[in-house]
């Protein structure tokens, strides 16, 4: 099972930074999407373009993935994740989605659910729900 570590958000691993997760809420709800190819629903995510800040890639991808036009995000922790001799390292933003257009990345994602939990057709289950469980302790004023 991989080790996941929460640091502050500004911290800059060895290993680089190659993805963005974003904890997305709208109309009170998380917002999860359906991976095309996947079939399952999933956090938005997505690798750090060559060249890009990870702050321009978080809302890149969310606004690609979810269609979200309007919103407010901001990173609230850089992780990494450990399995085997492997690290991988990527920032968790929070975000607050005020609009959503009805533009989104359609052939990498079939559709989107608003749910207060976790979805139970979930990908990559056990790093999505250390993240999630990070993303609520957030929300909460936990962390």
């Amino acid at each position: 099972m991989p080790r996941i570590d929460f640091h502050p958000p500004d911290h800059y691993p060895g290993c680089g930074l190659t993805f963005v997760v974003i904890g997305a809420r709208y109309r009170d709800k998380w917002l999860f999407i359906r991976h095309r190819h996947r079939k399952s629903y999933e956090l938005p995510a997505g690798h750090i373009g060559k060249g890009e800040e990870a702050d321009i890639a978080a809302s890149r991808e969310l606004a690609e993935e979810t269609g979200a036009t309007v919103f407010r995000i901001e990173c609230i922790s850089t992780y990494t994740v450990r399995e085997d001799a492997s690290i991988r390292a990527g920032r968790l933003y929070f975000a607050e989605i005020k609009t959503m257009g009805q533009q989104r990345d359609e052939s990498e994602i079939e559709d989107f659910l608003l749910s207060s939990s976790l979805p139970s057709d979930l990908g990559f289950p056990y790093v999505q729900s250390v993240l999630f469980d990070y993303l609520e302790a957030y929300r909460a004023g936990v962390r």
